[in-house]
């Protein structure tokens, strides 16, 4: 059952993603000015360390920062690239990670705020974005962060009670 578990999530990943990213720009819609990036998925993958092997793991957030990747940047890697070194960082922490409800939420900023920043930077350094710095942080980067914060502290409880 645990293995089937396994595999359904794993071909589950990709949708959430999507769901994701449209629950992120239904959100945005209400803020014309402000460009949200919903992060739901952090917090997913957060608590799924605890399901699953390293490797699995890994191929999870790989296949995630695909369609990643193809679904926002048309370009693939930014975020492939940084869904495994995040993905590689919750795995080696998880039991420092999961200890209680602060450390979660923290946790989840953190890696909003990496994941944004070093999208960014890769878009800039690629070519895929033109905005300045200070743009960027006001209209992306505070915004997205307040969100996805909003997002952990409505359904951690949610998730402690599937997984915890």
């Amino acid at each position: 059952m645990r293995l089937l578990k396994q595999i359904g999530i794993f071909f589950l990943l990709p949708f959430v993603v999507l769901i994701d990213a449209h629950i992120g720009q239904l959100v945005g819609s209400f803020f014309p000015h402000f460009h949200l990036a919903s992060h739901f998925l952090f917090l997913f993958l957060l608590f799924e360390t605890i399901e699953v092997s390293e490797y699995l793991y890994l191929a999870y957030c790989f296949i995630v920062g695909l369609v990643y990747d193809i679904y926002f940047f048309h370009l693939i890697g930014i975020a492939t690239l940084l869904f495994i070194l995040i993905g590689a960082s919750l795995h080696k922490f998880n039991s420092v990670i999961l200890t209680n409800r602060w450390t979660r939420m923290l946790t989840i900023i953190v890696i909003s705020f990496l994941f944004d920043m070093g999208s960014y930077l890769l878009a800039l350094a690629v070519g895929l974005t033109v905005d300045s710095m200070p743009i960027f942080i006001v209209y992306s980067l505070v915004p997205s962060m307040i969100l996805n914060f909003l997002w952990i502290v409505i359904f951690q409880f949610i998730f402690e009670k599937i997984y915890l």
